[in-house]
């Protein structure tokens, strides 16, 4: 659906074939007049369309949003199939861990596409808005019982466990401060602690290479969402041949490069 369509079907309470067939037919009550105008008003202020309308899709999953919580887009779900892909060859049970979860989207499609229920995956964030409305999601989608969600910074819950993981799989901030200016306004609107990253944007993929050397089981795999050029910077940062086995890098269907696959030592 297009912009108009989507707002429209929000204020009708209808979907898209309603819209032309049946409530989209019918001339707007005075309420439904008045909730149209606020809406258009919000969105001419640069509120994104998702936290207007409350939900989003991603991977074919209604992933509900608000502000305070990033916005699933689209390039993620490359990220997610490219795990659920390289996932599928082990035939094996995997303990996976999803670091920033934010909405629960990535944690929610991975926990929806385990057909065989051989995924046990734990979703961290350090927001409580955030894993308020992840644990909503994972319950509107029913995957809740194959997802535990804690709140952590980064690994900092497992501190002093001798937990690992056989995935870890992570969106983080990842836009440089510098970049920051030249972002749309309505992408200026979601949290910025979800997009910022210090460090020229290379922060937490630092912080995960350092927490992945304990918590990542030998033959263990990274599923990183990356920005456009960042990619030799990826490589930079794992770059310890006696810990990374090797990284992989596949692109976005813009051809740009989106996730990085990082591949640790069977033995350390």
């Amino acid at each position: 659906m297009n912009e108009i369509e989507t707002i429209l079907c929000k204020v009708l309470g209808c979907d898209r074939s309603g819209l032309y067939l049946g409530a989209g037919r019918k001339a707007l009550s005075g309420r439904q007049l008045d909730r149209l105008g606020e809406i258009l008003k919000k969105r001419a202020g640069g509120e994104p369309l998702q936290y207007l309308v409350g939900d989003t899709e991603f991977m074919g999953l209604k992933i509900k949003v608000s502000p305070g919580v990033l916005i699933p887009r689209p390039e993620t779900e490359v990220l997610v199939e490219a795990a659920l892909g390289q996932m599928a060859l082990l035939q094996r049970p995997l303990d996976v861990l999803d670091i920033g979860t934010g909405s629960g989207n990535i944690a929610i499609a991975m926990a929806a596409g385990d057909r065989e229920g051989r995924y046990n995956i734990f979703a961290v964030d350090i927001s409580d808005t955030c894993l308020k409305k992840a644990r909503s999601n994972s319950k509107l989608n029913g995957v809740a019982d194959k997802i535990t969600f804690l709140k952590s910074d980064i690994f900092s819950c497992f501190k002093g466990l001798k937990k690992t993981f056989d995935c870890i799989i992570s969106n983080p901030p990842y836009i440089a401060e510098k970049d920051y200016d030249g972002l749309p306004s309505d992408v200026k609107n979601e949290p910025s602690s979800a997009l910022l990253a210090a460090d020229e944007g290379f922060y937490f993929y630092k912080e995960i290479e350092k927490g992945a050397r304990r918590y990542l089981a030998p033959s263990g795999m990274i599923f990183l969402e990356i920005g456009d050029g960042q990619a030799d910077g990826i490589k930079n940062i794992f770059c310890d041949k006696h810990i990374w086995n090797k990284i992989s890098i596949v692109k976005d269907y813009n051809d740009r490069d989106r996730v990085a696959i990082v591949y640790r030592q069977s033995k350390v």
